[in-house]
């Protein structure tokens, strides 16, 4: 079996997923995932609580086939694993391949290892999880109690995980990859198989006007797939090829003067990055897939600098945006949430005429609140918020989505400087707005950096 060939559905479970309650982030990212591995994926199904439901669609998709005779090898489970009384993978596993339950000494093990280096208790409840399909192999949870386990159904290979995200996603790393890359890809050509993707964030434009920008990509580079992923306010623009779509060869092996019109998928891949970029020009943050307060940091740590905030109308989100990055220690020296005016005057050192004469939100008042938290902090930026999130608070100059920013630092002769902006957004959402102050924010510390 070549990759080519190789097809892949993703099953939730739970009826909070299936309600709504939460959002299935797990299914995107495996998605994602499989894309990486070149593995094609056919459906991306949900289903409730209910061991008859899960046992009837892991039949299902075991024995299914559409018009075009597509039916998955692979089929990656998440959710259902847990301790308690709607914890019903296991369960519906075994009755779906006409097996039985019984206690997997492995996964036992593993959990009970798991629970004594947290010197926890190992209940009964807990070895409910160790109860698996007598004929499954087991994957451990390093960072959970749950274990996965695996099991054939006809020609399909059922990979069962936890379905919280930070369980699954290296159980899925670690331990579902290599069996699939084993199982699968061991008798492949690497070269032939490998995917090349490029990744670009943006802020600032919208999907559709990207997409506008972008015309003429698929005939440029027809052997590339150009893609968008929104997760507003940002805009990842993807594209990706396969070395088998090129030939063999790798561009150190192709004399030009033989193969004067064959290109290899690192050229197609450069010059597809070089026409994307002359298109979106310095809307483009990230040329490596980077989010904003990644690439912020990278840049900080990049030129030793140092980075102070002070908001209000976001709330601490830029500081909690800046500190969700591993290393952020080195750069991020402090937030400081001054929501009230007094709090603006007290700490930050904003100057009372100030806010009565321009108000609490104004550039004016941006600008001192950065300088005032730089200096606090003795940081060699400040960065600050006000700005009005709604859904009320507005008015007719100032309108739900008003925020202003301000900038501090210091010139390459020392001495400090202090910057001002005002922008308005129209999102109807407070908490979009927040966002999208948010990051606004860093992107116009980012670009002072550079």
């Amino acid at each position: 079996m070549t990759n080519k060939s190789i097809k892949a559905e993703i099953l939730s479970t739970g009826d909070e997923v299936l309600w709504g309650d939460i959002d299935d982030t797990n299914s995107s990212w495996l998605s994602r995932k499989l894309r990486e591995s070149d593995i094609e994926v056919l459906r991306i199904s949900c289903v409730g609580d209910s061991i008859e439901d899960i046992a009837r669609i892991i039949k299902e998709i075991a024995t299914r086939a559409d018009s075009s005779q597509k039916q998955a090898d692979i089929v990656l489970v998440t959710g259902g694993l847990g301790p308690t009384s709607d914890d019903l993978s296991a369960e519906a596993a075994a009755l779906a391949s006409g097996d039985i339950i019984s206690l997997n000494q492995i996964a036992l093990d593993s959990m009970k290892s798991y629970f004594s280096k947290r010197d926890w208790i190992l209940s009964d409840d807990n070895i409910k999880q160790a109860m698996l399909p007598s004929r499954a192999g087991v994957m451990e949870n390093f960072y959970g109690t749950a274990p996965g386990f695996h099991i054939e159904l006809g020609k399909t290979i059922f990979f069962f995980m936890p379905g919280v995200p930070r369980e699954m996603k290296p159980m899925y790393e670690q331990s579902v990859l290599p069996i699939i890359n084993k199982r699968f890809f061991q008798n492949i050509n690497i070269d032939s198989s490998r995917n090349f993707i490029t990744r670009f964030k943006l802020f600032g434009l919208s999907e559709s006007k990207i997409s506008s920008k972008l015309k003429g990509f698929n005939e440029q580079f027809p052997n590339l797939k150009l893609g968008f992923r929104a997760s507003i306010p940002l805009i990842e623009v993807k594209f990706s090829g396969n070395v088998g779509d090129f030939g063999s060869k790798k561009e150190s092996e192709f004399n030009v003067k033989e193969n004067k019109g064959d290109l290899s998928i690192e050229k197609a891949m450069a010059d597809a990055g070089n026409w994307v970029s002359s298109r979106l020009g310095d809307y483009i943050f990230s040329y490596t897939g980077l989010n904003m307060e990644q690439e912020l940091g990278r840049l900080l740590t990049l030129k030793q600098k140092t980075v102070a905030v002070a908001e209000s109308c976001t709330g601490g989100l830029i500081g909690s945006m800046l500190t969700d990055v591993a290393g952020s220690s080195s750069y991020f020296l402090m937030s400081a949430v001054t929501y009230s005016n007094e709090a603006k005057i007290n700490i930050l050192g904003v100057n009372p005429d100030t806010l009565i004469k321009y108000g609490a939100v104004h550039e004016e008042t941006a600008k001192e609140m950065a300088q005032g938290v730089m200096n606090i902090a003795g940081a060699d930026y400040g960065v600050a918020t006000s700005g009005i999130a709604g859904p009320g608070g507005g008015s007719e100059d100032k309108p739900v989505g008003t925020i202003c920013i301000g900038v501090a630092g210091k010139d390459i002769n020392g001495k400090v400087f202090t910057k001002g902006y005002r922008f308005q957004f129209t999102f109807g959402d407070r908490a979009m707005n927040k966002k999208m102050f948010a990051v606004k924010a860093m992107d116009i510390l980012r670009r002072e950096i550079i």
